[in-house]
């Protein structure tokens, strides 16, 4: 797993108010625990951005400086959740997880797809990728960053599921092995509009207009009778 180093700020204040304020300077409140620890952090701009350009991946081990006054401490931490403004999706918190190098932790590692599928190049298929990340566990350092999968032979019909992954002998995949991952799917294809004009040639509208009329006729009749014989009585 890749290891990267950020610097931190222990931080007293609490709640929303002081929260507020650290994102207009542009930096993050967060909290750093474990089961013996749980410290509340400010980190700055400059360790934002290096967090940014992981785009703050779950499978990278931090080494967090956290600095107190004129002391400082270095923990190794995982990124354990994230909270984002709903409206621009800026980064708002974050939960980072104290771990030991030495003892085996379960992460989720990105699905990264690799070459051109043959049936999407060739046939014209539809890829359809229903997995993005697995669970993992193993030490921090022997975890990778991603997994990345060719899928350069899939053809249309086909699949790859977690089973299919190959991994080091020390991880230990979590998620359910049958699940897939991705696969290609015959296009649909859409109904031609000649195909349509059968159907539309064999309402018979004419007929039913002309019964419509032959009704109206026969209705008629009856009418005209009874008028014929009101100007009779009246003659009389």
């Amino acid at each position: 797993m890749e290891k990267l180093k950020i610097t931190v700020s222990k931080r007293e204040t609490r709640g929303k108010g002081p929260a507020k304020r650290l994102r207009r300077v542009g930096s993050i409140p967060a909290v750093v625990y474990s089961e013996s620890l749980n410290t509340c952090l400010t980190i700055p701009l400059e360790s934002v951005k290096i967090l940014q350009s992981i785009h703050f991946s779950e499978s990278t081990i931090i080494d967090l400086e956290i600095s107190d006054n004129n002391k400082a401490e270095s923990i190794p931490v995982i990124i354990k959740s994230i909270e984002f403004n709903p409206i621009n999706e800026a980064v708002t918190h974050i939960d980072f997880l104290k771990v030991s190098l030495e003892e085996k932790i379960t992460v989720h590692i990105p699905l990264i797809l690799k070459g051109e599928a043959k049936g999407v190049k060739d046939d014209g298929g539809v890829l359809v990728q229903a997995l993005r990340e697995i669970e993992l566990e193993g030490l921090p350092l022997d975890i990778p960053e991603n997994i990345q999968i060719d899928i350069s032979e899939l053809t249309i019909g086909h699949s790859i599921h977690v089973e299919d992954l190959k991994i080091p002998d020390n991880l230990e995949i979590i998620t359910d092995p049958e699940e897939s991952i991705v696969s290609i799917a015959a296009k649909k294809e859409e109904p031609e509009e000649e195909a349509l004009a059968p159907e539309a040639e064999g309402v018979q509208e004419p007929e039913v207009i002309k019964e419509k009329k032959d009704t109206e006729e026969s209705a008629k009749e009856p009418k005209e009778g009874k008028k014929e014989g009101k100007k009779e009585g009246k003659q009389e």
